[in-house]
């Protein structure tokens, strides 16, 4: 029986919700809104960072919702609550939840406001452990003006439920600055709460005729809150047009949230049956905007105004329609049309484009200006013309291209952000142009008179008054597209060129050329077709962009090409994602990969403890902006070598004056680069161009006797040494004289210092993200409430520059405390480093634990335009890595604990912040066997990173120790990416040479130096490093062939429609023809055809390509190893499975295509010649080909119904066994003679293949009776336990096995599910690796070691997630169930959801439920997130569940040593 682990590797990316909100800042405060991002389970706080010339998104906060999360809404500040109120944001849970949220100041984080359950049957269900939800997500609205909110409870088929939910008084519970309250000075700025909510009531909705609810808006310039409803009476669709058409209505409703009653205001009826979204608009015109396929309304209390998309939403009779023209000669008339002509197209204008709008998304511009972006990633303006509350017209035009969008926010009159599932997410800054000189004319509708009258029904008012179009669309435009090319890597100049053409679907390059051609190729609307009317548009201009890739389509792992001198095997990662013009390819890797330029070989240099880099500025030499480096200081345990670094490495100790005969334990430059500091531990020497300028031993500093230097650190114009006794020394340079004295330390503490760190607090940043000016010496300004600014110190006469600087060091104890320089003055102090608290902050004192180990290294950095706060990292005694990040808590902010106790002023805190780290979990600098900290040089385990890499760089700090670590930041979040392939590392220096340009130094443990560089054309953004390869179309599947070292990638592509000439005799080719035409003519005359390409690893260029037949899908590809009959020797093969859709009424035929890889001679190639495919075997077959594999030497096929094994006799494929199958195979999955075959409607088949050499047959062992809607398959092997893994629609993973001695399973004909786990997303691909068993170090006695034959599940989802499923051992999986079980209450839930409950098997409405399963699958998430407690929090939870904390600690680290894929 197979324990399993679940850990999600990768966090979502697809953006499925997007809102502009004041959520950490209030109004009051200026600046624009945040943006608020939900991807599947997990919520984004960005901030907008604006300088002079660029607008940025950078990370507040972000969290896991533990829940999945179906709408978001803002609840804004309510009219007459202070400026200084944040807003709220409501969440929507699939279960029937809804969590109000607000902007947590005290930790920097956030905290449910109230939680309201509406569950019934559906939600907690009590059928054993199985949640039920419905298939439409609660829908969530705010009021604009914040006066309530509403829920509206979708069912399936049934009349839906709105609950209304009333805002909070705005004054309740504020403080103001004439209250007192505490606040001393009158001009002090006060905060209040953000916006909450009281109880939820019920809205009597079904007794006004509402029944099936698709959307819902609050509406503008009503005195009490407006809700729009749009709804259908009764259900019908495109098959029932001529029975049930207009079947759509909306009523708006005045809710009276004191009587908790609603009024019918207006109501329409007979809309469009496709209207699916409201967009509600601004005072003075008010209503809404109704999204439907094919029409585009507004609809008001006083007007209603129709446009016209295309032809097919006009209805009317269809040519070549048979089934019309047979029920006319019936006698039936003309009316006797499938797509009879909705009631508003009668009054309906013409839009003068031909588009749909399914799938759409708006943003309100202005009064008179929206913003549309459809599924195809078009950008519409739409520009309305009112008159007062009327509206006499609507114009719709192109203008320009965006990303398929799936949430659309405007954050300020010039910023849109365009989140997408399927893309990038774009930052877009748009312009308005220049009014048009023509003035803006169009036909007036006849009786627009008659339209002003106040009658509710819309068709009553539209009698005898067809509006005129302004021009017909004379025919379907033709677009001629070639086949799409292979994909490229762009060039680094190209990067700005690439946004800019996801905006507008070309090059900046090409815009110019392309610019007149627009005009021919596609319509504008009205304004392209009348001669002189024309709206004023927008320029856009992308600022920023999100990494996006998702849907996860395909998984393949691969061996990449070797990079420069770096000839080693390396792994990586690609996914197929995307669709259409967003469709990509994304090579990740899981951590960092150095680029090896040159090295040191190891054992060269035993004993390696330490390596700088130093500059060397020769007198009078005009100072270079990035000069390189000139020497190389490497510390031994005894020695010090210098090495230059020119075009070689050469050894130059004898030629210059630095230590050689000891230890060096920092070196830097100082005094501009003019001279270096070399520091050891009887020592400090000061040097220029390598000959001595100073000596300063310990007595000239005052050191006690017998003492020597622990540790130092050097930053212009700073030296401080610690000494072995605790004590701090501190001297600074004087630049005319080139020398260092001692310095007064004043208060500094001379006892008990066990680390320290320099501290520039130079950078500019604003006081909050994204709010503000931006100026130097935040630290100063936060520490001591801008009193002192850190330039107290005397200014040098004639100083060009003035730095604030901070010393900040680590008591005995934990404590933490920070003193500017060179006034020594003390301007912060808070405890709880070394006991990992969640919040240091000068008022929350703690006793720290006795048996806690003390902070060995610290950092404090801030990076200009990555981290502009600061970012604390500090290392404790038992290895553990601590990150906290700073941050300002507004005064007015009620203190803990007391609600009447107010802050008088603002006050500097620093916030832990949980990094990921796999392989050793926090534990990055390692311990010894005896549980010791490992021998490191101190104050070498944390280096700053600037600059290093390609473009700008990445920055960030370096980890050194056993388990190496690079936390990077960007966009002020820290992402932990471990070194792949390095081992331990001792030592890191950055590194700027000619022929390391931007590069870096790793020192190792085994007495090695390694020159390397950043993996070239890298984005450091999400969790794993990603390139991102556009493709411009739809790929399909990705698959590695090993033994041809190359990648074979199906994509799709649209291209014109071509008459093919097929024999009268070929029936079923002619209905296949009849099909394919009229979907062709629906599509504008374009056809989807498939291709095949080859791709060679590395670059990824293309190699090779085949186009299928137009029409053709790719169903399945695999790469196979047939037995050939006539030769016996295995062959590699790449096998293509299709399908031939033709429609209901023509049956769907298929075909298995294999392909042989063969080289030809290429003059172009580097290596002379190029890998071709060749069609060896085509076979046809009576139905679609939808999964195969190999097995033993033979091809399995799963065609229709039929599983079939076939022989390879090296030109055809012949049949030898079969097995009738349900419905749809959707997988196979092999190992050995074991085969799992998933159904996408009666769930998982297990199967055994018999081949005695007489007879060959599929023997059914088992299958699953509960009818999983399987969606992908594969095995989970440990050991001699093989366990069978399926994955739903509804994003569960369940775990079956075959044990035909248990009494439920019915004698072995029933798989026993054992284990069942909600991953929240559907699974769209899994890969079985084999989890390595080199390290057979144990982590609990008595565990027996891991061995090679253990095999977990890497997968992909739909929302862009890559996660791992892995069995681990009984007494493991006992103790840590008790750990997650004790989790599950202590760690903070940032919404309020319980993660037990989110990870709780879920089925949708409709389906069967899933019986229970006996065992659960662990949550290696939330037990990550035992790390990151507290350390007495860890020792109590340990205890509690009757472990010790250090074993408890042990278990998780080896989980996720073992989940490190790749």
């Amino acid at each position: 029986m197979s324990h399993v682990v679940h850990r999600e590797v990768h966090p979502p990316t697809g953006v499925d919700h997007a809102c502009a909100a004041y959520f950490t800042r209030a109004v009051g405060d200026g600046g624009d809104p945040n943006v608020i991002v939900v991807s599947a389970n997990r919520v984004t706080i960005y901030a907008v960072n604006r300088t002079a010339d660029a607008e940025t998104l950078d990370v507040v906060c972000e969290f896991d919702a533990q829940g999945p999360i179906g709408s978001i809404a803002v609840l804004r500040r309510r009219f007459g609550a202070p400026r200084n109120q944040r807003d709220g944001l409501l969440i929507g849970i699939r279960e029937h939840k809804l969590s109000v949220v607000e902007y947590d100041a005290l930790t920097g984080g956030v905290r449910a406001s109230s939680l309201h359950s509406f569950e019934g049957d559906l939600g907690c269900n009590p059928m054993y452990q199985t949640l039920r939800m419905s298939r439409e997500a609660p829908l969530v609205v705010a009021d604009p003006e914040g006066r309530c909110a509403a829920v509206v409870l979708r069912r399936d088929g049934v009349a839906a439920r709105v609950r209304v939910l009333a805002s909070v008084n705005g004054g309740l519970g504020l403080v103001s600055a004439n209250d007192g309250g505490g606040v001393g000075d009158d001009d002090a700025q006060v905060r209040g709460p953000a916006a909450s909510v009281r109880e939820s009531f019920e809205l009597n909705v079904e007794g006004r005729g509402v029944k099936m609810i698709r959307d819902a808006c609050f509406l503008h310039g009503y005195g009490e809150p407006a809700l729009l409803l749009l709804f259908e009476k009764t259900p019908t669709w495109a098959g029932r047009y001529n029975l049930a058409k207009d079947t759509c209505e909306l009523v708006a409703l005045s809710i009276d949230v004191d009587k908790q009653k609603s009024t019918v205001i207006w109501r329409r009826q007979r809309l469009p049956s496709s209207a699916y979204k409201l967009t509600a608009l601004l005072p003075p015109l008010g209503g809404a905007l109704v999204m439907s396929t094919d029409f585009l309304l507004h609809e008001s209390q006083e007007s209603s105004t129709a446009l016209s998309l295309n032809t097919f939403g006009r209805g009317g009779p269809q040519e070549g329609n048979d089934a019309e023209a047979q029920a006319r000669a019936a006698g039936m008339g003309t009316d006797a049309m499938a797509n009879p002509p909705p009631r508003c197209a009668a009054r309906a204008i013409d839009c003068g484009l031909e588009l749909t709008l399914d799938g759409a998304q708006a943003a309100v511009v202005s009064e008179e200006r929206v913003l549309v972006t459809t599924k195809t990633g078009a950008l519409l303006l739409l520009a309305l013309h009112t008159d007062g509350r009327h509206l006499k017209r609507m114009m719709l035009q192109r203008a320009g291209g965006a990303v398929l969008s799936s949430g659309m926010c405007l954050l300020a009159r010039d910023l849109l952000f365009l989140g997408s599932r399927i893309g990038d997410s774009l930052l877009v800054k748009f312009t308005p142009k220049e009014e048009p000189a023509a003035t803006l004319l169009l036909p007036e509708p006849e009786d627009e008179k008659e339209d002003e009258s106040e009658d509710e029904d819309v068709t009553e008012k539209s009698k005898g008054k067809r509006a005129k179009s302004a021009t017909r669309i004379m025919g379907k435009r033709a677009k001629v597209e070639e086949a799409p090319p292979a994909p490229s890597t762009p060039g680094a100049a190209d990067e700005e060129d690439e946004l800019e053409a996801l905006l507008y679907g070309t090059s900046t390059v090409a815009q110019d050329a392309a610019a007149a051609a627009i005009t021919e190729k596609k319509p504008e609307g009205l304004a392209g077709i009348i001669p002189g009317l024309k709206v004023a548009g927008y320029d856009f201009k992308v600022k920023d962009s999100l990494l996006g890739v998702a849907p996860v389509v395909d998984i393949t792992v691969g061996a990449s090409a070797p990079v420069g001198t770096d000839v080693e095997d390396r792994t990586e990662l690609i996914t197929a994602c995307g669709q259409g013009k967003n469709g990509a390819l994304a090579i990740l890797t899981r951590g960092v990969q150095p680029e090896l330029v040159t090295e040191v070989e190891a054992g060269t240099l035993p004993n390696l403890q330490g390596l700088w880099t130093i500059h060397y500025r020769k007198e009078g030499a005009k100072e270079e902006r990035e000069p390189f480096h000139h020497h190389l200081v490497l510390s031994m345990k005894s020695t010090t070598m210098i090495l230059e670094t020119g075009e070689e490495l050469q050894e130059v100790s004898a030629a210059l004056e630095f230590i050689t005969d000891s230890a060096t334990l920092a070196a830097a430059n100082i005094f501009g680069h003019y001279c270096s500091v070399q520091i050891t531990e009887h020592a400090i020497r000061v040097l220029k161009g390598g000959m001595k300028v100073q000596d300063l031993a310990l007595s000239d500093i005052d050191a006690p006797a017998g003492s020597a230097i622990a540790s130092a650190q050097i930053f212009d114009p700073y030296v401080a040494v610690r000494l072995s006794d605790g004590s701090i020394r501190l001297l600074v340079g004087d630049e005319n004289k080139m020398t260092l004295a001692v310095m007064d330390s004043g208060p500094i503490p001379t006892t008990a210092v066990t680390s320290f760190t320099i501290v520039n607090d130079a950078v500019a940043a604003a006081d909050a993200p994204g709010g503000g000016e931006r100026h130097s010496g935040w630290i100063h300004r936060a520490a001591t409430n801008g009193s002192l600014t850190g330039l107290e110190g005397k200014k040098k006469k004639g100083a060009s520059e003035q730095r604030e600087i901070i010393i900040a060091l680590t008591r005995t104890g934990g404590s933490l405390e920070l003193f500017s320089l060179p006034s020594c003055t003390r301007i912060w102090s808070a405890d709880g480093l070394s006991e990992g608290a969640r919040v240091l902050s000068p008022r929350i004192k703690l006793n720290a634990d006795t048996s806690v180990p003390e902070i060995v290294d610290i950092r404090v950095d801030s990076f200009a335009s990555s981290h502009e706060r600061p970012l604390l990292t500090a290392v404790r005694g038992d290895g553990t890595l601590l990150v906290y990040r700073g941050f300002i808590v507004p005064a007015g902010t009620t203190r803990e604990g007391d609600s009447d106790d107010v802050l008088t002023e603002n006050e500097l805190r620093f916030a832990r912040v949980h990094v990921d780290v796999e392989g050793a979990g926090l534990n990055v600098a390692g311990l010894g066997a005896a549980g010791q900290m490992r021998d490191s040089l101190a104050g070498a385990r944390l280096t700053r990173i600037d600059n290093v890499g390609d473009g700008q760089g990445v920055q960030g700090v370096f980890v050194a120790g056993p388990y190496p670590l690079w936390l990077i930041v960007r966009r002020s979040r820290v992402l932990a990416l471990p070194t792949r392939g390095e081992g331990e590392i001792v030592a890191f220096t950055p590194f700027h040479n000619v022929n390391c340009p931007n590069g870096f130094i790793l020192g190792t443990a085994v007495g090695g130096v390694r020159i390397c560089q950043m993996p070239s054309k890298m984005h450091y953004e999400a969790a794993w490093p990603v390139r991102k390869l556009a493709l411009k179309c739809t790929p399909h599947t990705i698959t590695y062939l090993p033994d041809f070292k190359l990648y074979a990638l199906v994509t799709s592509s649209l291209v014109p429609w071509v008459e093919r000439d097929i024999s009268d005799e070929n029936v079923h080719g002619l209905a296949l023809a009849k099909a394919r035409r009229e979907r062709a003519n629906a599509n504008d005359g374009m056809e989807l055809q498939y291709s095949v390409r080859l791709l060679v690893p590395g670059s990824l260029d293309g190699a090779w390509q085949h186009a299928l037949e137009p029409g053709e899908h790719v169903q399945c590809v695999r790469n196979v190893q047939l037995k050939d009959l006539n030769t016996g020797a295995l062959v590699s093969l790449l096998a293509v499975g299709t399908a031939m859709p033709g429609g209901e009424d023509t049956p769907c035929r298929g075909r298995v295509i294999l392909f042989s890889m063969v080289w030809e001679r290429d003059q172009d190639s580097p290596d002379g010649y190029r890998w071709i495919g060749q069609v060896c075997c085509v076979r046809e077959a009576r139905m679609a080909c939808t999964a195969l594999a190999a097995l033993d030497g033979h091809l399995m096929v799963a065609v229709g119904t039929k599983l079939t094994v076939h022989t390879w006799d090296g030109t055809e494929l012949n049949s030898v066994a079969f097995f009738d199958t349900p419905i749809h195979t959707v997988s196979i999955n092999v190992v050995k003679n074991f085969i799992l075959v998933g159904d996408l409607e009666k769930g998982l088949h297990f199967f055994r293949w018999k081949d005695t050499g007489f007879e060959k047959s599929l023997i059914q062992l088992s299958k699953d009776f509960e009818r999983m809607d399987v969606v992908s398959s594969e095995f989970l092997i440990d050991g001699a336990q093989l366990s069978l893994l399926g994955s739903d629609f509804s994003g569960n993973a369940r775990i079956f096995t075959y044990d035909p001695k248990h009494p439920d399973s019915w004698k072995g004909q029933k798989l026993l599910a054992r284990s069942a786990y909600h991953v929240g997303s559907p699974i769209s691909r899994m890969v079985r690796f084999n989890v390595e068993g080199a390290s057979k170090k144990k982590a609990v006695a008595g565990e027996r070691p891991k061995g090679a034959n253990r095999h977990a599940v890497f997968f992909g989802t739909l929302d862009g997630a890559l996660g791992i499923l892995m069995p681990t051992e009984q007494p493991t999986y006992e103790k840590l169930r008790a750990l997650q079980h004790a989790l599950t209450t202590v760690v903070h839930s940032p919404i309020g959801l319980n993660p037990r409950t989110f990870r709780t098997p879920k089925t949708f409405e409709g389906k069967p439920l899933q019986l229970p399963t006996p065992l659960e699958v662990l949550d290696g998430g939330l037990l990550s997130k035992f790390e990151a407690l507290s350390w007495s929090e860890q020792t109590r939870v340990a205890r509690d569940v009757g472990v010790d904390r250090d074993l408890a600690i042990g278990l998780i680290q080896q989980l996720s040593a073992n989940n490190a894929f790749l």
